[in-house]
Parts: structure tokens; C-alpha cells; sequence
């Protein structure tokens, strides 16, 4: 069969949804031919569309795969920002949350997304960033600290690995009048004579990391630097195998400390 000198073709069933045929020999430039084939004193006309082809199979192979998402929570730990909306990306994800507070994991798009903290009875937020959720992590935004001076800290939770009969535990200092301290992580009951702090001199704002302890009850003690001198004890609280905790030292509302215990992921 000829065609005005054009080579023959079979035209292969669309592969895309009923909605065009792409012919992998064709140069990729975008024209239209329309081509008049006559056989047995029929004419049929085949419409073949060629058109920029690389960028469209990147474009079909993209679809479909969604991305990945990261999961994040919030712990409000501002003694002075209590009852305060959280937003992502203007969407509320938690409402009038209390101090010491926190809300449950939200999936989200991995990526840049626009954070926000507002007081119920107020449309100024008292914290606005932009933050990076990663790929398959899970992640915990706590804000601390006076609003004058609000302070803000990202952390990873989980993806640890414990042993047979192992929990992880970690302490954060989120508790704005403790500068330093040193910081024990004990079995319930255990003296401290002897032992060395998992992390000494832990400062405002940041955590200890994880650490192996005994499925069972634990204790936390905090004490001055250097010395075994308590001045918070944090416990009993109960670990389970392969589990993972947060204990996050608080400014107490009157006076002193508390804490608040989180389960982390996995």
C-alpha cells in the first residue's frame, strides 16, 4: 500500500487512555500530517500526531507517582501562648491546643510548607516560618520559651534500633529557666551513686538523643552541673519494647518544672 511515498504503517491501539498514539520511531518535533491512503478504490485517512516526545513520556512516567509525604506534629510549650490554633500552609491542623500540649502526626507533602502559631483570640501569629518536611520522616515542631522570645525546635523522631527487650528514651529541654543541667536516665528506683549523665550540661533547646533503656519503668533525674545534686525527678513512667519516648522538661505554670511524655514513632 502506497502513501504519496511515505513509508507503511500499522497503526498500534492508543496506550495512554483512549487518547493518543505515540510511535517511538518519530523524530520528536511537533507536526500534524495527515496521510491519504488509497487501497481498493478507498481512500482512509490516518491522522498521525508526532509531537515533542521526550518531554512527554518524562511527563506520563512522572504521573502517578505522587510524591512522598513526611508526618509532623506540634508540642506548644510557651508558658505565655496557651490556646493557640496550629496551621500549615493557612490549613488548621490542630485547634486551641493547651500548654504542654500536642497534637497527632498529620501527613503531609514532603517539602517546604509555611508554619504557623496563632492565639485562638488573636489572627497575628506569634510564630511563622517556613519549614522543611522530609521524605518518610516523622518529625515533632515544638515552640518554647516567653512570645517576646519564642523559641523553635525541629526534631526527628524515631528510626532507631533497639535491641531485644529495649525501649529508646530522649530528653528535651524545652523549659526556658533551666540554662544547664545534667541528665540521668535510670531504672526506677536506681541510685544515682556512680553513674555518669547520658548527655551533662544539657542547655535550653536541646535534646539528649536517644538512648537504649530496659523495657519497664525509668526515671529521670536532672541535676546540677558536675554534680548529683536533683533538682527535678521526672517518673516512674512505663516503657514498652521498641518503643520510643520523648520526656520534654516544661516551665511549670506557677512555679518550678514539669514534664510531658510523648510517644514517638517508630
Amino acid at each position: 500500500m502506497q502513501a504519496f511515498g511515505w513509508p507503511q504503517f500499522s497503526l498500534p491501539a492508543p496506550d495512554v487512555a483512549g487518547s493518543m498514539v505515540v510511535f517511538s520511531h518519530l523524530h520528536p518535533t511537533s507536526v500534524t500530517r495527515e496521510l491519504l491512503l488509497k487501497q481498493k478504490g478507498r481512500v482512509e485517512i490516518v491522522i498521525i500526531r508526532r509531537f515533542f516526545l521526550w518531554p512527554v513520556l518524562v511527563a506520563l512516567a512522572g504521573c502517578g507517582s505522587g510524591g512522598s509525604n513526611g508526618q509532623l506534629r506540634f508540642l506548644d510549650a510557651s508558658l505565655d501562648a496557651a490556646n493557640v490554633n496550629f496551621l500549615v500552609d493557612g490549613k488548621s491542623l490542630a485547634s486551641n491546643l493547651t500548654y504542654g500540649n500536642i497534637n497527632d502526626y498529620t501527613s503531609l507533602k514532603a517539602g517546604w510548607r509555611r508554619i504557623q502559631v496563632v492565639p485562638v483570640n488573636s489572627g497575628t501569629p506569634i510564630f511563622s516560618s517556613n519549614i522543611s518536611i522530609g521524605s518518610n520522616t516523622n518529625q515533632t515542631l515544638i515552640i518554647s520559651g516567653p512570645v517576646a522570645h519564642l523559641q523553635s525546635d525541629l526534631v526527628s523522631d524515631g528510626g532507631t534500633t533497639a535491641t531485644s527487650g529495649d525501649g529508646q528514651v530522649r530528653v528535651l529541654n524545652a523549659a526556658s529557666m533551666i540554662s544547664s543541667a545534667d541528665v540521668y536516665i535510670v531504672s526506677a528506683g536506681a541510685s544515682l551513686t556512680g553513674l555518669q549523665p547520658v548527655t551533662p550540661s544539657l542547655t535550653y533547646n536541646k535534646d539528649t538523643g536517644y538512648h537504649p533503656v530496659v523495657a519497664g519503668s525509668y526515671q529521670v533525674f536532672l541535676t546540677a552541673p558536675g554534680t548529683t545534686n536533683v533538682f527535678l525527678t521526672v517518673g516512674p513512667i512505663t516503657l514498652t519494647t521498641n518503643q520510643n519516648q520523648t520526656v520534654v522538661i516544661l516551665d511549670r505554670i506557677s512555679a518550678g518544672f514539669s514534664y510531658t511524655v510523648l510517644t514517638d514513632a517508630p
